[in-house]
């Protein structure tokens, strides 16, 4: 049977995450609707694992934590002064940067060895929440804070701009040509993840952004969280039959992160790159993009299946976990 936040109480949760914090990933909008949907698909044992652990099955409430904990490092948000959260932090200093994997678009599919893989990016951090959750890996990390990390990373990680950046070269005019060859990307400045792609002259009017908010807004036909999620749901009773994921359950975040770089190049196609701004210390700060005429129509049908991924995938990560009651 499908469980959801009464709509109401999903709208308030959507909007004071949107209001405590900025966008990130999917955005709050995005990452509550996966974990409604990803509630939606727990099996009765990974439903009791689950509220044991947070006291509900309310994925949704806590899909934003990790954000929120990011937030926290710079006193932001509403977890600025959590004791659980400040302790997280000082634990785990460089949480950051595990919502990422920073692939060149040609990388031919995720590995935990590849040269731009590195041991605490989505895939890794995932994984290691994983054993966590069975009773293994690092014991300064709680079952919350994994459990925390699955919710939220699954949808990261299906967010096709976290696993894979533009890199360029930079000619002397300042324009750029995008380099999508992993050999010849190394060393290359990048655009870490669309966030310096700029379309607009707004300061969220860029390509990362246009695919945290703007694209599930479009899905949904609003901004509300129940109603993305109710979209997502229908898809995942239609499709979601073919979205298993084969082999040890351990490893399916290396297949997930394959499948979010496929969709990232789609999500750079057709992107007429013009002029960059450099920090002054290097590095690129700002290029301006154009999107092709037909990006929507595109990206949007994209968009709204890379999230009911997400949230079918949650759950099917959670309902496979051989739970530790350490």
């Amino acid at each position: 049977m499908t469980r959801r936040l009464p709509a109401p109480a999903l709208s308030l949760l959507t909007l004071g995450l949107a209001l405590a914090a900025p966008a990130y990933c999917w955005g709050p909008q995005g990452h509550a609707a996966v974990g409604v949907a990803g509630s939606a698909g727990l099996t009765p044992n990974a439903r009791a694992h689950v509220i044991k652990i947070l006291g509900d099955d309310n994925l949704a409430a806590v899909a934003s934590w990790m954000d929120q904990a990011r937030s926290a490092v710079f006193h932001d948000g509403p977890l600025a002064h959590d004791p659980e959260v400040l302790k997280f932090n000082a634990d785990f200093r460089h949480n950051g940067e595990w919502h990422y994997v920073d692939l060149p678009l040609g990388t031919p599919a995720y590995t935990l060895d590849d040269p731009f893989a590195k041991p605490d990016d989505v895939v890794h951090e995932l994984e290691a929440a994983v054993d966590r959750l069975e009773g293994k890996g690092d014991p300064k990390l709680t079952q919350r804070e994994a459990l925390f990390m699955i919710i939220h990373l699954v949808g990261d990680l299906h967010q096709p701009l976290h696993t894979a950046n533009g890199y360029f070269v930079v000619n002397p005019d300042s324009s750029v040509q995008l380099v999508t060859d992993p050999a010849a990307a190394k060393e290359l400045p990048n655009d870490k993840g669309g966030n310096t792609d700029f379309y607009g002259p707004g300061k969220y009017d860029e390509l990362h952004a246009y695919w945290d908010g703007d694209l599930p807004e479009k899905v949904a036909g609003s901004k509300d969280a129940a109603a993305l999620a109710a979209i997502m749901e229908k898809r995942i009773a239609a499709d979601g039959g073919s979205w298993k994921t084969p082999g040890d359950y351990h490893h399916w975040p290396e297949a997930w992160a394959t499948e979010s770089l496929i969709a990232a190049r789609t999500a750079y196609a057709g992107i007429v790159f013009g002029k960059e701004t450099e920090w002054p210390k290097g590095g690129i700060k700002r290029i301006e993009i154009t999107f092709p005429p037909n990006y929507d129509a595109t990206c949007v049908p994209l968009a709204a299946e890379r999230l009911a991924k997400a949230g079918y995938h949650l759950a099917e990560i959670l309902n496979a976990i051989q739970w530790s009651d350490q």
